[in-house]
């Protein structure tokens, strides 16, 4: 079952596409098929499909191609192309999404607020050694993972052991 086609949206397809053109000063009609063009024309594709209800003909009529060149980006490249930051950036800037960059400072900080606000809730007990744990660097935490596996491990000949093996002596009769 097809998309139903409720009016002409021919206006926002070419604001779609002019947009991307300025973004990344190219022309995605182009007959290129160079990755960077097919990550643009799918991310066109993607944007298209989001914001109107404009059949799939509709859609790829704009950039010269044919409605399967869009059902294969649908399929295969729509999660793809937002792994690449260029065009994840202009998809927010298109969308209006505004999206900061936090550096490795930051992000320490935020870890520290949420392990703070974890030790303060009441309905979490935690032990010494929990709570000391959660003040140690990275690195040092590393070193005490590594540790600490080892001596779990030397835990495990305590472990009772419920298997048996039947050893079956014979009286001869020699």
């Amino acid at each position: 079952m097809g998309r139903p086609k409720t009016q002409n949206y021919r206006k926002e397809l070419n604001d779609i596409y002019i947009f991307i053109n300025n973004h990344f000063k190219v022309d995605i009609a182009d007959k290129n098929r160079s990755n960077h063009y097919v990550s643009l024309r799918a991310l066109y594709y993607r944007i298209a499909s989001e914001t109107t209800l404009a059949t799939y003909d509709a859609i790829s009529e704009i950039v010269n191609r044919d409605h399967s060149t869009f059902i294969h980006a649908k399929a295969n490249l729509f999660e793809y192309i937002m792994r690449n930051p260029d065009v994840k950036d202009a998809y927010n800037v298109y969308f209006g999404i505004e999206v900061q960059e936090l550096n490795h400072v930051t992000m320490t900080k935020l870890r520290e607020i949420v392990e703070e606000k974890k030790e303060n809730n009441n309905n979490i007990v935690l032990t010494k050694n929990e709570i000391a744990y959660r003040k140690l660097t990275d690195s040092q935490k590393s070193v005490y993972d590594e540790r600490v596996s080892l001596i779990l491990k030397s835990f495990g000949w305590k472990e009772y052991n419920s298997t048996f093996e039947t050893i079956e002596v014979g009286i001869s009769s020699n």
